[in-house]
């Protein structure tokens, strides 16, 4: 999992720059009834960082309880961190980390626009390599005719189902190989 936790981390790393790097110079993403300027960086992705670093903390305390070490400086170090407190973990709590440290992966990459992510998962429903991106619906649209729900319309996944397709297979073929 150590190229999914590099692809997460530098996707995190990418939000925690790219605000300081193309500060906002329209509305902030919070839309409050102000008639002040917006902020002169974009709070969505300040929101953001601060959701996932949440995220990680509260599971890495649930996982690993007192032999956790201090939250490392850079946030892109935080799946490192959580990797490392919980190494010698069961696998079940294993693979529950590396499940959410993928989702945060492919949301970060959604948040910075990159769509194309999803077309590398086949569809969960038909297996097939027909997914996109659906922005209105914020999930993965099955493009194939054939995939469809009880209603007649296209199946759509979660990035959560994704991501627990991807590490769950990913586990798979590793305990086939060994």
């Amino acid at each position: 999992m150590g190229s999914d936790t590099e692809d997460a981390a530098s996707s995190l790393h990418l939000l925690a720059t790219h605000y300081r790097e193309h500060p906002q110079t329209g509305p902030s993403e919070r839309r409050a009834p102000s008639v002040n300027p917006g902020a002169p960086l974009n709070l969505g992705i300040l929101d953001r960082l601060e959701q996932c670093v949440d995220e990680v903390v509260e599971h890495a305390r649930a996982d690993a309880g007192d032999s956790l070490g201090p939250l490392p400086p850079r946030v892109r170090d935080v799946y490192d961190w959580w990797t490392d407190s919980t190494a010698d973990a069961s696998p079940e709590v294993r693979l529950r980390r590396d499940i959410v440290i993928y989702r945060q992966g492919l949301e970060n990459a959604i948040r910075l626009g990159e769509h194309k992510r999803i077309r590398t998962h086949p569809c969960p429903g038909c297996h097939t390599w027909g997914l996109q991106w659906e922005p209105h619906r914020q999930k993965a649209l099955c493009l194939n005719r054939k995939c469809r729900d009880r209603n007649g319309m296209a199946r759509t996944w979660s990035l959560a189902r994704l991501a627990t397709q991807y590490v769950t297979e990913q586990e798979s073929r590793i305990s086939r190989a060994t």
